[in-house]
């Protein structure tokens, strides 16, 4: 049910567009599939709200986009937010089309929002700031859209256009127009290998913080304390519920027989001269208990 009320806000860094097509790629496959299991449960569970979710975001493109049936948009919305503008605004400006426009076509192809972002000017952090309350609270958007490569790009979802955008150089190999935008990206900024995530990431040194990491250490030392004190009380309960089965039972057992007695002395005249005691002994341990018999013959002196 929280599909229904989830959008996604992706981050790249304009910066560094040796990172951008490895994260976005990732990014958008894992929430792809996630969010195409989520709508087939939906589709079992309540068919008609899975129809109406899919059929908002059709709703941005509209029944007369020429590009509507060329898309795999995913039905959340979803912004690509580009940081760090006021750093890629200084690139050259060839460079600066080429991330441009293959952040709209990747943008455009999901049904995405693409909007430029720097936290050091004051008029983009205002439109992303505008951008994200109407992700949450629903209010007005600005619809005013950006698409020179030379300004901060800003783009809705379903007002891009292929046409608007352009072809890529086309390369060998490439099937489709979003490969041959990945391998014009590609050949143009080599994207670095993908860092291997520590084991557990909390711990890892590249992000250090002293303070933070002091209340951590803390905080686990307090859970493994309870998680031992927990253990402890399970096992009492255990304890607690063999005895007291033990106990009901042996009442029971006490209420319908008659406990023998340790020694039941009986004499026998089959064997003169002898006095023939019968010892019945138990031996208990935690559920059950064994009974012995052993014949004691005593010599009798006369």
């Amino acid at each position: 049910q929280c599909v229904k009320n989830l959008s996604v806000v992706i981050c790249v860094d304009l910066s560094k567009p040796e990172t951008i097509w490895t994260t976005l790629e990732s990014l958008l496959n894992t929430i792809k599939l996630r969010v195409k299991k989520v709508i087939a449960e939906l589709k079992r569970d309540c068919p008609s709200e899975a129809n109406q979710l899919v059929a908002e975001c059709l709703a941005r493109y509209g029944p007369d986009h020429p590009d509507k049936d060329n898309l795999d948009i995913i039905p959340v919305p979803i912004t690509i937010i580009g940081s760090k503008y006021d750093e890629f605004q200084n690139f050259d400006p060839e460079k600066k089309k080429i991330i441009s426009k293959t952040l709209r076509y990747v943008a455009h192809h999901h049904g995405a929002h693409l909007c430029y972002f720097s936290s050091k000017m004051e008029a983009l952090v205002m439109k992303t700031r505008g951008l994200l309350g109407h992700l949450v609270f629903k209010t007005q958007l600005s619809k005013t859209v950006v698409t020179d490569h030379s300004k901060p790009v800003y783009v809705l979802a379903g007002m891009d256009a292929m046409s608007q955008i352009g072809q890529p150089p086309a390369i060998v190999g490439s099937r489709s127009p979003l490969d041959q935008w990945k391998q014009l990206f590609l050949s143009t900024f080599p994207q670095e290998a993908e860092a291997v995530l520590p084991e557990d990431p909390t711990k890892d040194s590249k992000y250090n913080e002293s303070i933070i990491d002091s209340v951590r250490i803390q905080k686990d030392e307090e859970l493994e304390r309870f998680k031992k004190l927990q253990e402890r009380k399970m096992r009492e309960e255990v304890s607690s519920g063999i005895n007291a089965e033990y106990g009901g039972k042996e009442d029971e057992r006490r209420g319908q027989t008659r406990r023998p007695s340790y020694v039941d002395e009986i004499v026998d005249t089959s064997i003169p001269g002898a006095l023939v005691f019968s010892i019945e002994c138990r031996s208990f341990n935690a559920r059950r208990f064994r009974l012995f018999q052993a014949c004691m013959f005593v010599q009798f002196i006369m």
